[in-house]
């Protein structure tokens, strides 16, 4: 009588003493096997590369903003039916986001991400906005929304103005040019 099931292989490997370290917290806590901590993160990894070649940081960051509970995901045409509707910015709506850029620099600052270009690179993930490098200290920001384009600026500026950076932020032909002078 032969079985149509598939026999587990035994597989060894080598892991630096860096990653056998993971392995064991990882098979702490989940509380199962080194073999199953393993199969998980293979399936981890297959969508991964299925959906796209996330690098580590990457996969971080968009995981730290989707499971924050005061961040949002959703259609990027409800945003923009959002935009057409609140038309220009009121002075108080400029002030909150001036501020909520504020409070943004000091948040990453308190995990790291002091730099400028480091920050960019971090909020371009959330799909708001395309990221081109022109130079060390010039950046420019082309929202994926144009409309979106004057409410990134005064973000940029609080976030950036919350720094002891001296900046220029300008909305130049819907894109929002970033420079930081010397």
């Amino acid at each position: 009588m032969s079985s149509d099931k598939k026999k587990n292989e035994r597989l060894t490997v080598n892991l630096d003493p860096e990653s056998m370290e993971r392995l064991d917290d990882l098979q702490s806590e989940l509380r199962t096997s080194k073999s199953e901590v393993v199969r998980r993160a293979l399936k981890y990894q297959e969508v991964v590369l299925e959906k796209e070649d996330l690098s580590p940081d990457e996969l971080e960051t968009i995981l730290d903003l989707r499971l924050r509970p005061d961040n949002l995901l959703f259609d990027i045409g409800i945003f923009q039916a959002f935009l057409e509707e609140i038309g220009e910015p009121s002075e108080d709506l400029k002030e909150e986001l001036r501020e909520i850029g504020r409070q943004f620099y000091s948040n990453y600052c308190a995990i790291g991400i002091a730099e400028p270009i480091k920050c960019l690179k971090r909020l371009e993930r959330t799909n708001l906005y395309r990221l081109i490098v022109d130079s060390e200290n010039n950046y420019t920001i082309v929202p994926i929304i144009p409309e979106l384009g004057e409410y990134l600026k005064i973000f940029f500026k609080g976030y950036l103005n919350a720094s002891d950076l001296s900046v220029n932020v300008i909305m130049d032909r819907h894109k929002v040019r970033i420079r930081i002078k010397e």
